[in-house]
């Protein structure tokens, strides 16, 4: 991802449209505070990113955070969605380089390994278990990919149509659009390109001018075009990761409307 896209003064404000998936699930937190929980209550917690469940989350069990955030204004941005703001810490850096002068017992990262290009993975893996205490943990909630297959955009919709309209157009369409739009040879979504394909569907009639809209405008499909995502192989994410760590546990969200492309690793340093 390039610097400018890192800096857009704009995209946060868009984060209120993204719905689950893109946030925390409540069967993930829960999975998450268990294991939060289990490291006592002096646990050491440092979040990659802003996200305001985790914040709320620590909030409502008193556990004192540390955040770590390219953006100072992201961070005071998305305390407006905290209910519950715990005791924090700032940290204005980049998690691939900028290393805190303390280390901790749980690292928490909501989709940070997605935000991040393929080619910068090694080294925000080695940063990341360098900021772990011995028995420390790194529980990222990653969109990944089964296989590198695409989707076919017409049969996504089709299937949001007939089963998953309940759940929402972004719960019921999102990751499957992604996963349509996969642009293999970049190993990244690229929204321009997932624009161009739901306004090919809107050109078939297969999505209402209302669901255009809320792709283009809402989510920033439109307005972010070289905004990107890397979704790695689930096979080849592991491979990385277990060079620096071992695989304690994967949880797979238990609502309905999950797709089964976003698990919640835990990581433990070898």
């Amino acid at each position: 991802m390039s610097q400018d896209d890192w800096n857009s003064k704009d995209f946060v404000a868009h984060w209120k449209y993204y719905l689950v998936p893109a946030r925390p699930t409540s069967s993930e937190l829960e999975f998450i505070e268990k294991k939060i929980r289990a490291k006592g209550k002096n646990v050491k917690i440092l979040v990659l990113g802003s996200t305001p469940e985790y914040r709320d989350m620590c909030g409502n069990i008193g556990i004192p955070l540390t955040l770590m955030d390219f953006s100072r204004r992201n961070y005071e941005y998305l305390a407006q969605d905290v209910m519950n703001i715990p005791k924090e810490d700032f940290i204005e850096g980049n998690w691939i380089t900028t290393k805190p002068d303390h280390k901790f017992d749980i690292i928490l990262g909501d989709h940070s390994l997605n935000v991040i290009s393929k080619k910068d993975l090694s080294q925000m893996l080695s940063n990341v278990s360098n900021m772990l205490k011995k028995d420390g943990l790194f529980m990222p909630r990653t969109n990944i990919r089964i296989t590198p297959d695409r989707l076919n955009p017409e049969q996504v919709i089709k299937d949001y149509r007939e089963r998953r309209f309940i759940y929402g157009i972004v719960p019921g369409t999102m990751i499957n659009l992604f996963l349509a739009g996969y642009n293999a040879k970049e190993d990244a979504i690229i929204f321009r390109e997932i624009y161009n394909m739901v306004l090919k569907l809107y050109g078939k009639k297969l999505i209402t001018q209302k669901e255009l809209d809320y792709y283009g405008e809402c989510l920033g499909w439109r307005i972010f075009p070289e905004w990107r995502m890397f979704m790695p192989i689930k096979d080849e994410f592991e491979k990385e990761a277990c060079k620096i760590f071992d695989i304690e546990e994967l949880f797979w969200g238990k609502e309905e409307y999950l797709t089964g492309n976003c698990p919640v690793y835990v990581l433990k340093v070898k």
